[in-house]
């Protein structure tokens, strides 16, 4: 199908699913004032206010809830699980604060599905809710870790579920014009998912992932995301690692634009993680990415497409060798300054000549059809010879105590490259060939496992 008619055809379904999700809010005189359950406060022995039951009762009765600000926090000390057909709207001065020393989630919907182990039954699916405002904080100053804080429950039955909010098997949601800070794992994990805005959120001092989009979700909108965290900003993280996620699957039907990460992040990157699952059975899933639309994007040092399992030993087989796959994929109105690798090992930072290539654009994936429109990239190659626009094909990190960081086997191919006004250091370049970059291991190690090669098959570039 021809380029401009894909998209044209991505930006038609999203409006449509943003009109039907607008629609779908209740009218302001439909929410009702969250202190008309205040008889359920308890105070806790440190003598704070605790809110949990009140939103617990809230939810359960009410369809639409409002949360005012106050002059203290409305303190959660527990999850709270929203049913469907709710929806929660906050002043934008409303803070809603996890206790200090909680180790479970905040919010969730009702019927969540874990499908790490088998595809999970979704028949019984949330719909139609909705978050709209407020300041949302756990207490934390630093990363947790896995498992110890944002776990699904007390015995963390959802492994792979690290999360201040959860959202997932659900149709119609929305969460817009929200603030999240102190988070020590994802700001918002989600995924097994259809017809969802996540619009004008903010993070501030977060400490892992933004937004975490995960597996067998379509119909995307993220728009207007901006802020400090200590991981991605975004991650579509079709295929992930099994601490990291409970659903995998495709993920297409994407509008991810506007998002501005702040220079203080520690982490500047965005990832888009295509691959293959594993069930307990043998069986599998393609996790693929199609028909995304990556636009105006500021503060990101590299996208990451490729393959990455957690790292394994020297020798042993990783959790999973298959490549991942993705088509239609967009990206426009990107600026990009790569004053050094997102991950800075030596090889990269002295400029190995077969392991040292790095990108703004980083494939490791099997690609249909894939475009860069309107980018803007400076290179900073006296210091970095090895960098480059885009580069695809395997990667390659050998630690000195015997582990592979990541997947030197992969051998992928991008079937069609088209790119139009493409900046260089501030002038268009008139020939892209020396800014992208093809990756070939020729058993690099001697011992037959870094034998990946990387192709972009055919090529087609234009000036304005």
């Amino acid at each position: 199908m021809d380029r401009e008619l894909v998209k044209q055809n991505i930006y038609t379904r999203l409006s449509q699913v943003e009109r039907l999700l607008t629609d779908m809010l209740p009218s302001e005189e439909e929410y009702v004032d969250i202190h008309k359950y205040s008889q359920y406060v308890r105070e806790d022995s440190q003598g704070l206010e605790i809110w949990t039951d009140v939103f617990r009762a809230a939810l359960k009765k009410e369809k639409a809830v409002y949360i005012p600000k106050a002059e203290q926090p409305y303190y959660i000390d527990g999850s709270v699980l929203i049913p469907s057909g709710r929806h929660i709207r906050a002043d934008d001065d409303a803070v809603i604060r996890q206790v200090k020393g909680v180790r479970v989630l905040m919010f969730r919907n009702e019927h969540t599905v874990d499908g790490t182990y088998h595809p999970p039954d979704t028949e019984n699916r949330d719909y139609n809710i909705s978050i709209t405002g407020g300041k949302w904080e756990e207490s934390h100053a630093s990363r947790a870790g896995y498992g110890k804080s944002g776990m699904y429950d007390d015995d963390r039955s959802f492994y792979g579920v690290s999360s201040c909010m959860l959202f997932n098997n659900i149709e119609n949601l929305s969460l817009r014009n929200m603030a999240f800070a102190c988070t020590a794992g994802f700001a918002v994990q989600a995924a097994e998912m259809k017809n969802v805005i996540f619009e004008n959120i903010t993070f501030q001092n977060c400490f892992a992932d933004g937004l975490h989009i995960n597996g067998n979700s379509e119909n995307l909108i993220i728009r207007n995301i901006a802020g400090e965290v200590g991981d991605d900003l975004v991650a579509l993280n079709m295929y992930d690692w099994e601490n990291s996620s409970v659903n995998f699957g495709p993920v297409r039907t994407v509008l991810c634009e506007n998002l501005s990460l702040a220079p203080s992040s520690r982490y500047k990157a965005l990832r888009i993680s295509p691959g293959v699952h594993w069930f307990e059975d043998g069986t599998s899933v393609n996790c693929t990415a199609e028909e995304f639309i990556v636009k105006n994007v500021s503060g990101i040092h590299t996208f990451k497409l490729y393959l990455q399992t957690p790292k394994y030993r020297v020798g042993e087989e990783p959790r999973s060798k298959e490549v991942g796959s993705g088509d239609n994929l967009f990206f426009e109105d990107i600026t990009i300054d790569l004053t050094g690798p997102v991950d800075p090992f030596e090889e990269y930072l002295t400029s190995h000549k077969v392991l040292g290539a790095f990108a703004g654009f980083e494939i490791g994936t099997n690609i249909g059809s894939i475009s860069f429109e309107n980018i803007n990239i400076r290179l900073y190659r006296e210091k970095y010879p090895m960098s480059f626009l885009a580069c695809v094909g395997p990667k390659s990190i050998r630690t000195k105590d015997g582990w592979e960081i990541f997947d030197p086997y992969i051998d992928c191919k991008v079937q069609n490259v088209y790119m139009k006004n493409i900046v260089v250091n501030g002038e268009q370049a008139e020939d892209i060939m020396p800014y992208i970059y093809e990756i070939t291991f020729d058993d690099v190690y001697d011992d037959g496992l870094a034998v990946g090669r990387g192709v972009f098959e055919r090529i087609e570039a234009e000036r304005n």
